[in-house]
């Protein structure tokens, strides 16, 4: 049942007030020093397999299955979020067939929600700014628009409003189009979890989906959700250690909307279910978590857990500090070098966030409106969209930029850029082998090498041509192999241009704001003047998914003249009064916790540091820079050894998160440490002694660091099988 019929289509809000259930799980949370957020894509929790294996039963039930049917879920934190990474899978699955389909996934969309989103000003599926999504709002048309159009999917949204016969009508559209090849999906966002008394859906019987996509209602509408569940062979392109991540998000799978899924589901299922085994056996070991995060959420992942011994999994995280429980059961201090992925201002579980958030919040104050205030204050730019991550505030902002300069099409972008991963932030995203597999994508944007000789001259020239309505701009990239931020003569060809061409400006800020990069915005001093920004890590406090748009009131009045249902969509469909709050009190400590000052000392540790590195021919350090307390290491082979070896390949990386975690006893995981902004300079000091240990150490000697270790951990357990599980002798 959707929870409000009456409900003007499109404008009703997917969050609702946090009620005592979710304030009690923050609560809990963060009392206990949980973990809410450690790593993006290899944060493997209890929580997360438990809940995976509640949504495939939940799903297995709906469609009417046997025990024993498995699906598995990917998480991510809202119903659109959910519905993009399900085109992408199913153009991913047919990528066989793709000329003949071209990657064409037909919609049926009711209230044209989706619609809106994919082609914003009404372009039509070859020019809109995610092609080939062909929606339509009745079955009459979805009828019309399958004959003769190969599809490589059928995606069918809102079921529940379908009566008996539009359902049938339907069902038999579902059997020609999978006939063709075609995979079907269900769109079942607002589905209430409760048991009825017959526990199969009619519209999953009948359509017999091979995806389900989720939404808000499994958490009761009050933490941002969102997942596609299909079977193992549907995943299969997403089910090997070269394709294991290309689809991820930061915030899926966090420990809030974790807990939140299984308080809704779990009442659905009796005492004596069997699933209620499971759930305990996970509690109780490591290795049952692991293995049923493998079968119901993503192998790849467990792989990897299984290959560091434990090195992943943090058990418990405070400030500046995260503890990791290795398979031998010992436990590990760290200093925190990744911060969630570059979370929050005030390091893990701060204690204000219980004081002042959870048992202080109330949800009749208008936190939503409060904090479009002050990041006005904040930015300049006055008209804030909320988001739940920052791929939907890229997205947002980029849609919105489309409003405003429908005529102007052309979007430039430098590469090295990371926008995020739905099919519009995509478009930010300039790794081309992350994009590849999911076409058709939004062909109007050019990418443009910022660390050429040639940037300058190549931008003038783009922009002169009079079409380009958007230039996107991450200042500091936390990924690819940029090691540097953008150029400043490029940057004062951006702003030279904005006023002679009339384009926007956009700054992704997700990653850099808040002193993360040394000042409070990495664009001031770069850039005098934006127009729009995207903000999701900062404000997320580390406690709760959130993030914002940012767009100058010119932008605002543009994009509203064009499309005013989209723009009061994109304003209140991801609205949410905790996430506000949590906002708030991230800007709040910024000051109050005395972030300029610190993260300037800081800064001047970290950059010494980088110079005492050793810079000789033998280290497995290549190049490396730091903005602020974002830095980045490059892995390097040298000698010999560097035929054979791959510097980011599976055996060095691994190798490189063991070495900093068990002999520098700092959590850095990937190339790139985010140092948290409230550590001491005591803990900025033992990661920068760790770096420079690192720049001394040999490949060879990195690999047998590494081997030692594994030994070391499966002779651990296996004593300790021997320990518990003595031989009887005669």
């Amino acid at each position: 049942m959707h929870p409000n019929p009456h409900a003007v289509p499109g404008t009703e809000p997917h969050l609702r007030p946090a009620g005592p259930q979710t304030r009690g799980i923050l609560a809990g949370l963060i009392a206990d020093e949980r973990p809410v957020f450690a790593m993006p894509s290899w944060f493997v929790t209890t929580e997360a397999a438990q809940a995976g294996l509640l949504i495939s039963e939940f799903v297995r039930e709906l469609g009417g299955l046997a025990t024993g049917t498995h699906y598995r879920s990917f998480f991510a934190n809202s119903r659109y979020e959910a519905l993009h990474g399900a085109v992408k899978l199913l153009r991913h699955r047919a990528a066989a067939s793709a000329a003949t389909h071209r990657g064409r996934v037909l919609v049926l969309d009711p209230d044209g929600t989706l619609a809106r989103r994919c082609d914003p000003l009404g372009e039509g599926p070859e020019r809109a700014l995610v092609p080939g999504v062909i929606a339509h709002a009745t079955t009459a048309e979805l009828r019309a628009a399958l004959d003769g159009t190969p599809v490589c999917g059928l995606l069918v949204r809102a079921p529940e409003r379908l009566d008996a016969s539009a359902l049938a009508a339907v069902t038999e559209l579902a059997a020609r189009a999978r006939a063709t090849g075609a995979r079907i999906v269900v769109d079942l966002s607002d589905i209430a979890p409760d048991r009825p008394a017959d526990p199969a859906d009619p519209a999953v019987t009948a359509l017999r989906p091979d995806l389900v996509v989720l939404g808000e209602s499994l958490t009761g509408h009050e933490v941002p959700f969102g997942a596609f569940t299909g079977s193992h062979d549907m995943f299969a392109p997403w089910s090997t250690p070269q394709t294991g991540f290309l689809h991820s998000n930061t915030y899926g799978g966090n420990s809030v909307a974790m807990r939140a899924v299984i308080a809704r589901l779990l009442p659905r299922f009796d005492g004596t279910a069997p699933v209620h085994r499971e759930l305990a056996a996970a509690a109780a070991d490591r290795q049952a978590t692991l293995d049923l995060y493998a079968r119901h959420v993503n192998p790849m992942a467990v792989r990897m857990q299984r290959k560091l011994h434990g090195a992943l999994n943090v058990v418990r995280a405070k400030g500046s500090r995260l503890t990791v429980r290795l398979d031998s059961g010992r436990e590990l201090d760290l200093v925190d070098g990744l911060c969630g992925a570059g979370l929050g201002v005030a390091g893990h579980n701060p204690s204000d966030a219980l004081t002042d958030v959870v048992r202080g919040h109330d949800p009749a104050r208008d936190h939503v409106r409060e904090l479009e205030r002050v990041l006005a204050r904040e930015t300049g730019l006055p008209c804030a969209f909320p988001a739940v991550s920052g791929a939907s505030a890229v997205e947002s902002a980029i849609t919105l930029a489309r409003l405003a300069r429908p005529r102007q099409r052309r979007i430039v972008v430098f590469k090295h850029n990371y926008g995020g991963k739905t099919l519009v932030s995509l478009l930010a995203t300039a790794a081309e082998r992350t994009r590849a597999p999911f076409g058709p994508l939004y062909e109007d944007i050019r990418y443009i090498d910022p660390f050429t000789p040639h940037a300058v001259e190549e931008f003038r020239k783009e922009a002169a041509g009079g079409d380009v309505g958007l230039v996107w701009i991450e200042l500091v990239h936390g990924s690819s192999d940029a090691y540097g931020p953008i150029p400043a003569p490029l940057l004062d060809a951006v702003t030279e241009g904005r006023s002679e061409h009339g384009y926007l400006v956009g700054v992704d800020e997700v990653l850099t704001s808040y002193y993360r990069c040394g000042t409070r915005f990495a664009h001031h001093g770069r850039l005098p003047a934006v127009d729009l920004m995207s903000l999701s890590k900062a404000l997320s406090y580390g406690c709760f998914p959130t993030g914002a748009a940012l767009v100058s009131q010119e932008v605002h009045d543009a994009a509203r003249r064009t499309n005013p249902q989209l723009v009061e969509e994109l304003r209140t469909h991801h609205a949410h009064g905790l996430g506000a709050h949590f906002a708030l009190q991230a800007i709040a400590q910024v000051d109050a916790l005395g972030l300029p000052e610190r993260v300037r000392r800081l800064s001047d540790i970290v950059r010494c540091g980088l110079a005492e590195l050793d810079t000789g021919p033998r280290g497995v350090v290549g190049r490396r820079f730091a903005e602020g307390l974002l830095g980045r290491l490059q892995p390097r082979v040298p000698g010999v050894l560097g035929r054979y070896l791959a510097p980011d390949g599976e055996r060095m990386t691994y190798a490189l998160i063991l070495w900093w975690i068990i002999r520098a006893r700092a959590f850095v995981v990937y190339d790139v440490f985010l140092l948290p902004l409230t550590a001491t300079e005591r803990e900025i000091r033992h990661v920068m002694r760790g770096a420079r240990r690192l720049s001394r150490t040999g490949p060879v000697r990195l690999l047998a660091h590494a081997a030692l270790f594994r030994l070391g951990q499966r002779l651990s357990r296996v004593l300790s099988r021997t320990s518990t599980n003595p031989r009887s002798t005669t």
